[in-house]
């Protein structure tokens, strides 16, 4: 165990559930200026992601001993992020447990100079988008929005389920007199033309290099969190098969490389994409953060 872990105490699921439901997003509020929470009025439970057998098959998710193919938002896995993974690791042996066989459980622990963190299974969202001829259909996905706004740089409140917001101001004085709220790829990314109607789409949102540390490093299934909710929110970036995976050293490493080919695709357009991204320590869990902290209105 790496000296500088030291164990603080365990979370049961009833705190990891509470902490989950104060999780808020970063850019995204109600009508009178209140943080939506994504997981408000959510289910949860346990699941299982099983290793593939072969290259050209995926991680599958068993859910009530069904299996469903594992997606992804973030294809892209670090190397050095894998390495802080394997050293928690060693450190939960320690306790008799591992990475991939957390129960419904949070660890709480102290990283000497870096600070106090907690370890959960990784958390994956029940996502159903509706498509129309393989594309997700924008119609039916700002219902979603209904009754969720952002903030301009000016506070003002735009709703998302207009889809065009009107005099957003990205300063106290420029603005932009219409902006779709969409990434300008929506129609671009297929998931088969034959297909209509609601498709289920099992999404990591926090978790992606635990789980391919597991099943990648460790050839072992891992235990995860499964989110449910008529009322779930889309996620952030599209949805893409879990495998196969971009592997960079660091997220430094990407500036070697101008042109990625293959990385996540986000639902909105640049200028508002990360609103939907989640404040993890809202909900007291210190369990993610973003490599690179833009400012949200």
């Amino acid at each position: 165990m790496p000296p500088e872990i030291a164990f603080e105490r365990r979370m049961d699921s009833t705190e990891v559930i509470d902490c989950l439901r104060q999780v808020t997003f970063r850019g995204l509020y109600d009508e009178k200026g209140q943080a939506l929470r994504p997981y408000q009025n959510a289910t949860f439970s346990m699941a299982s992601v099983q290793p593939p057998s072969y290259p050209t098959s995926f991680p599958q998710i068993y859910h009530n001993l069904e299996p469903n193919p594992l997606f992804t938002s973030q294809p892209t896995i670090y190397k050095d992020q894998l390495d802080i993974i394997e050293e928690v690791d060693g450190f939960l042996q320690t306790l008799q447990k591992r990475i991939h066989s957390l129960g419904f459980e949070g660890i709480q622990y102290q990283w000497k100079d870096r600070g106090m963190f907690h370890v959960l299974p990784p958390v994956v969202e029940k996502q159903v988008y509706h498509l129309n001829k393989g594309t997700i259909d924008p119609k039916r996905m700002l219902q979603r929005f209904k009754g969720a706004h952002i903030k301009d740089a000016r506070g003002n409140l735009h709703e998302l389920s207009k889809r065009t917001l009107r005099d957003y101001y990205v300063d106290q004085e420029s603005k932009v007199s219409y902006l779709d709220i969409f990434n300008h790829n929506l129609d671009l990314l297929n998931y088969g033309v034959q297909f209509d109607g609601p498709y289920t789409f099992y999404v990591i949102c926090d978790g992606s290099h635990r789980l391919d540390y597991a099943i990648e490093m460790l050839n072992q299934p891992i235990n995860v969190i499964l989110v449910e909710s008529e009322d779930l929110f889309p996620y952030y970036a599209f949805p893409v098969p879990f495998r196969p995976t971009m592997r960079l050293s660091s997220k430094d490493a990407e500036k070697m490389y101008p042109k990625l080919e293959r990385d996540k695709i986000h639902l909105l357009n640049d200028m508002i994409k990360k609103v939907l991204h989640y404040n993890w320590k809202e909900g007291n869990l210190n369990v993610s953060s973003l490599r690179q902290q833009v400012k949200i209105h």
